[in-house]
C-alpha cells in the first residue's frame, strides 16, 4: 500500500473517531443527567472544536445547539486568551456573548497538550429553569432579557481542576431547582471529561502534529465539498419570505425575508427586508440566526457535507442590525431557538426550492408549548415540565411522506418525545390521549406527516401553564402544488365545564385541579399535486385514520366505498387533472 493511500485511510479513521467521541459524550450526558429534558427528550448537543474555536465534529443532536458551539468557544478564547489552562472549565449562556438563549447552558472544557490548547469539548443543553420572572424561563411577556433569566457571560467555573464555589453558588442561588441544575452541570462536565480522555488516547496513538494536520484537512475538505455543491446550482438571486404569527404583544405577523445569491462557488444569505426587532421574545440574536441559516443552506446542499466550520466558510450570512434576526441587547430572545430559527430555515427552503432538484421538504409544524410548573402533591417538590409529547410533524418531500411526530426544523429529529409512563411519574398529570389526528396532514402527492392530539389531566394544585410557540395563524407551507399543513391548537377544559382556547404566547395561568389540557399539533405541508398520489396510498391513509373519506374525495380525488376504491368514480373525478388512472 502506498503512502498516499495510507494517509487517506488514516484521515478517514481519525475523522470517524472524532465523530464517535462526540457520540460517546452524548450517551454519557443522556445517561448521567437527572433532568427529563436531558434524559428523556435529549435536548442537548455535544461537539469538539479545535484550538482556535472551529467546530470539527458534532453529534446528530439538536442542530441549532451543536453548530452554535463554535461561537461559545470563540467567546471564551476572546475573553480568556493566555489564561486557559489544563483543568479549566468554562460556562456561558448569554445570547449576546456566544449563547443561543438563556436556558441553553454551554460547558466548555479545553484539552491542553504540549503547552497549547489542542481541542475544546463542548456540551450545550437546555435546563428546565434558569431563573427569571416565570418558572421554566419562557416568559411570553418579557420585554427585555433581564426578565427571562440569569445571564452568564463566558465565565471560568473550574480552575485547574478546582470548582470555583463562588461562581457555582451565584448561579444556583438564582434558579428554582438548584439541585437538579447542579447535577446536570456535573453531567455536562462529565461528558466533556469523557471527550477529553478519548482525545488524549487519539493524540497519544498518533501525535499532536498528525492530529492537527488531519483536522485542518477535514475542515478544508468540508469547505471544498460545500463550494462544489454551491457551484452545481445556477447563479442568481432567489428570494422568499416566511412569517412568524406575532410577538405576543402585537397581533400582526412578522416578516422574515431572505435573498440567497449564488455566485460561482459562494453563497450569500442576505436577510435585508426582514422586519425590525420586536417587543416580545421572538427576537433571535446573532448566534442562533447565523446557525439557523447554516442549517438551511447545508440541508439544500446535501447530506454528504460534514457539518463543521469548514462547510460554513463558503456561506456568508448577512443579518441587519436591529432586525428581528439581529436585535440589540437587551432584547428578549427566549423563543428564538424554536421561532424564528425554524422560520429562517423555512424561508431558505422556499428560496432554494426552485433550483434544489426536489431535495427540500414542504413546511414543518411549529412548536407550540406549553410548559407547566408547580408543587408536586406527591412529594412537595417543585417541578417544571414541557409538552414534548405534542410535537408537530414534518413536510412531505419528493418520494416520501413527511415524518410524523417530529421536532421543528431547528431541532430536526433531535428532540425525542418522552415515554408517557415516565412522564406521569415525573409530573403530577395523567395522559388521557396521545394519537395521530385525522385530516391534519397537508395533502400532496407526498403528504405531510399528521399532527398529534395530546391531552393531559392535571391533579397538582396549583398547576401553572405557560404557552410559548407559534403556528396558530400561519400553517406549514405546501410546495410543488402541495397543500399547507394544519394549524396548532390548544384548549383547556376546566372542572366547571368551561372551555378556554389558548393563544400561542401566554404567561402563567393558574389551573384548578382536574383541568384537562388538549393540544393538537400541526401537520406538515404536502409536496406535489394531491391528485397525483396513488389511490392505494390514499385508501391506506383512510384505513389508518389519517385522512377522512371526505378529504380523500375532495383533495385527492379518490372515491371510497365499503368495498374499497371506486375506480370508475375516481377516474372521472381525477380526469381533469391527470387524464384518468389505470386500475
Amino acid at each position: 500500500m502506498n503512502a498516499k493511500m495510507d494517509e487517506i485511510i488514516e484521515r478517514a479513521v481519525i475523522a470517524n473517531r472524532l465523530d464517535t467521541i462526540t457520540k460517546e459524550m452524548g450517551y454519557a450526558l443522556e445517561r448521567s443527567s437527572r433532568s427529563p429534558i436531558f434524559a428523556e427528550a435529549c435536548d442537548f448537543a455535544c461537539g469538539i472544536c479545535n484550538g482556535v474555536g472551529d467546530l470539527v465534529s458534532q453529534i446528530n443532536g439538536i442542530p441549532i445547539l451543536a453548530a452554535a458551539g463554535t461561537f461559545s468557544v470563540q467567546e471564551v478564547i476572546r475573553k480568556y486568551a493566555g489564561q486557559i489552562e489544563e483543568g479549566d472549565v468554562f460556562i456561558l449562556n448569554d445570547p449576546y456573548q456566544g449563547g443561543n438563549h438563556l436556558p441553553d447552558i454551554g460547558i466548555i472544557t479545553p484539552l491542553v497538550m504540549e503547552g497549547e490548547v489542542l481541542f475544546y469539548c463542548v456540551s450545550r443543553a437546555h435546563h428546565g429553569d434558569i431563573g427569571g420572572s416565570v418558572a421554566g424561563s419562557y416568559n411570553a411577556k418579557a420585554t427585555e432579557i433581564f426578565q427571562e433569566g440569569l445571564r452568564i457571560p463566558p465565565t471560568k467555573l473550574v480552575s485547574r481542576g478546582r470548582v470555583i464555589n463562588e461562581v457555582m453558588d451565584l448561579i444556583l442561588q438564582n434558579v428554582r431547582n438548584p439541585q437538579m441544575l447542579q447535577n446536570d452541570l456535573w453531567a455536562q462536565m462529565g461528558a466533556n471529561n469523557i471527550g477529553l480522555a478519548r482525545l488524549r488516547e487519539l493524540v497519544g496513538h498518533y501525535s499532536v502534529a498528525r492530529i492537527k494536520g488531519t483536522v485542518a484537512y477535514l475542515l478544508d475538505h468540508a469547505e471544498s465539498l460545500t463550494r462544489s455543491a454551491i457551484k452545481r446550482l445556477p447563479d442568481g438571486a432567489y428570494t422568499a419570505e416566511e412569517w412568524v404569527d406575532d410577538d405576543g404583544f402585537q397581533e400582526k405577523p412578522i416578516r422574515i425575508r431572505v435573498t440567497v445569491t449564488i455566485n460561482g462557488e459562494e453563497m450569500t444569505l442576505d436577510f435585508q427586508g426582514t422586519d425590525p426587532q420586536v417587543q416580545g421574545f421572538v427576537n433571535s440574536a446573532l448566534v442562533t440566526s447565523t446557525t439557523a441559516a447554516w442549517i438551511g443552506a447545508l440541508w439544500a446542499l446535501g447530506s454528504d457535507i460534514p457539518r463543521n466550520s469548514g462547510a460554513f466558510r463558503a456561506i456568508k450570512v448577512c443579518l441587519p442590525e436591529g432586525s428581528l434576526l439581529n436585535p440589540r441587547d437587551p432584547s428578549p430572545v427566549t423563543l428564538s431557538t424554536l421561532t424564528p430559527a425554524s422560520e429562517i430555515i423555512s424561508a431558505i427552503f422556499q428560496a432554494l426550492d426552485p433550483i434544489a432538484g426536489g431535495c427540500l421538504p414542504a413546511g414543518f409544524g411549529r412548536y407550540c408549548g406549553p410548559s407547566f410548573y408547580g408543587i408536586d402533591p406527591r412529594n412537595q417538590g417543585f417541578y417544571v415540565g414541557f409538552a414534548f409529547c405534542a410535537l408537530g410533524s414534518g413536510g412531505g418531500i419528493s418520494g416520501r411522506d413527511g415524518y410524523p411526530y417530529m421536532a421543528p426544523l431547528s431541532n430536526y429529529g433531535g428532540v425525542r418525545a418522552p415515554n408517557i409512563e415516565a412522564n406521569e411519574i415525573q409530573y403530577p398529570h395523567l395522559t388521557l390521549c396521545h394519537e395521530m389526528e385525522m385530516d391534519t396532514a397537508g395533502s400532496g402527492m407526498w403528504r405531510g406527516g399528521p399532527g398529534v392530539r395530546y391531552s393531559l389531566k392535571f391533579y397538582g394544585e396549583p398547576t401553572n401553564i405557560v404557552m410559548f410557540g407559534d403556528g396558530m395563524k400561519i400553517p406549514p407551507f405546501g410546495t410543488s402544488s402541495g397543500q399547507p399543513g394544519s394549524l396548532n391548537f390548544a384548549e383547556l377544559s376546566l372542572p366547571d365545564g368551561q372551555t378556554l382556547t389558548l393563544a400561542s404566547k401566554e404567561n402563567a395561568r393558574i389551573l384548578p385541579e382536574g383541568t384537562v389540557l388538549t393540544v393538537i399539533s400541526s401537520g406538515g405541508g404536502g409536496w406535489g399535486d394531491p391528485r397525483q398520489r396513488e389511490p392505494e396510498r390514499v385508501e391506506q391513509d383512510v384505513l389508518n385514520g389519517l385522512i377522512s373519506p371526505v378529504k380523500a374525495r375532495q383533495d385527492y380525488g379518490v372515491v371510497l366505498t365499503k368495498e374499497g376504491i371506486d375506480w370508475a368514480a375516481t377516474s372521472e373525478l381525477r380526469l381533469p387533472n391527470i387524464g384518468g388512472i389505470d386500475s
